[in-house]
């Protein structure tokens, strides 16, 4: 886990610097910047692609584009960064290109997130509060938890994963690399969905959902392929 936050002996750490730079300008970026508030970290402002710099989000300026952070050494010696897209395939690059460039990855996770202390937690994640991961689970780095997921006992969440809020992922179930899990779906126990899947709302998935397929309903069904995210291999172990 390195400098990370991470669990030790039952705490939640969280290393200085307690400044942030926060790669995406959106809603996503905003609650990240939100969290960072509620732990006590300096949100220094945002990287956006798309919104030009000088221009403010939630009181808090873009301060120039993505590659800003390879540019400016100052910025990796002083901020630790959080890659807060939905677009897994760009969460991905820029998680790695962080990497490349020594900068450092931080994860905020809330403090009303309940996380067993034999949960194995990866690098820059953000969960939001009201989450709980329970003994033995593993979620993979650049994970994103919204609000009152279950991550069961046993449950292994791969890298790049975005679980959204109310999902259910019961015991020893398996999320594949780059997977969507929708609101208030339930993954049932022992079940593995593959790398690079969707699955829709309110879904039940009582059986193995094969990589890069779109499943939905309830119980789930598969709707169609789903295109292959670069660097994600259908192999891939979810164990």
């Amino acid at each position: 886990m390195g400098e990370e936050p991470r669990r030790d002996q039952g705490r939640m750490e969280h290393p200085s610097p307690k400044r942030v730079v926060i790669l995406g300008g959106g809603l996503l970026g905003a609650t990240a910047e939100d969290i960072g508030g509620v732990l006590g970290y300096e949100t220094v402002g945002f990287l956006d692609n798309r919104k030009p710099a000088g221009q403010t989000v939630y009181g808090r300026p873009i301060l120039g584009s993505f590659t800003l952070m390879e540019e400016d050494a100052s910025l990796r010696e002083t901020c630790g960064f959080i890659v807060a897209v939905s677009d897994a395939t760009l969460r991905r690059e820029w998680i790695a290109r962080i990497r490349a460039a020594g900068g450092r990855l931080v994860s905020l996770i809330h403090p009303a997130v309940h996380c067993a202390d034999s949960a194995r937690m990866g690098e820059g994640l953000l969960i939001h509060a009201f989450t709980a991961i329970y003994p033995g689970a593993v979620v993979g780095d650049g994970c994103v938890l919204e609000s009152q997921v279950a991550v069961g006992p046993e449950v292994s969440v791969g890298s790049i994963c975005v679980i959204a809020a109310g999902a259910t992922l019961c015991n020893r179930s398996g999320i594949g690399e780059g997977s969507f899990i929708g609101t208030r779906s339930v993954v049932c126990p022992g079940v593995v969905v593959g790398p690079g899947c969707r699955v829709g709302a309110g879904s039940t998935v009582n059986r193995d959902v094969p990589p890069f397929k779109v499943a939905a309903g309830s119980p789930a069904r598969f709707i169609r392929d789903e295109t292959p995210q670069p660097g994600v291999e259908p192999e891939e172990s979810i164990r």
